[in-house]
């Protein structure tokens, strides 16, 4: 890579398969929270409930936002983050299969999760992250540069 993109053709290709895995896992995320609600949490004291249906979304907001953001920053490590809460949110939803749920919402909860991790996994993503990662490199030449002036 001779410098950094063109904004406008970099964004063009690579800014809908971000945003596609971002929402894969905001609706991975918030299927298992609600959920959880009316399998795991049924006996408990609806004010309770919501009380950790809040937190339950809080924290996996954190690691979401905490995730894309390094990965929009050009660190590799994040992209493992995102997986381990698409496989987290696809694994505490699987057991739910015991409590009688509706087929359609049963199966729209297993299936964000897979397409969030299928999206992730795939070419363009793996080349938009290589090129985050080589326009982090460029970042600190420059800014290496500037400091050794």
């Amino acid at each position: 890579m001779k410098g950094f993109p063109d904004m406008g053709s970099f964004l063009a290709r690579y800014f809908p398969v971000f945003m596609g895995t971002v929402f894969m896992a905001i609706f991975s995320g918030s299927a298992a929270v609600s959920m959880a609600g009316v399998t795991y949490l049924r006996g408990v004291d609806p004010a309770l409930k919501s009380s950790y249906s809040g937190a339950a979304i809080l924290v996996l907001v954190a690691v979401l936002v905490f995730g894309n953001v390094m990965i929009a920053r050009g660190y590799p490590w994040a992209t493992r983050l995102v997986a381990g809460y698409l496989v987290c949110c696809l694994l505490f939803v699987v057991p739910m299969i015991q409590y009688d749920l509706h087929l359609l919402v049963y199966g729209s909860a297993l299936l964000f999760p897979l397409l969030g991790l299928l999206l992730l996994n795939s070419k363009r993503h793996r080349e938009m992250r290589h090129r985050l990662l080589e326009i982090r490199h460029l970042r600190q030449a420059v800014v290496a540069q500037q400091k050794a002036r």
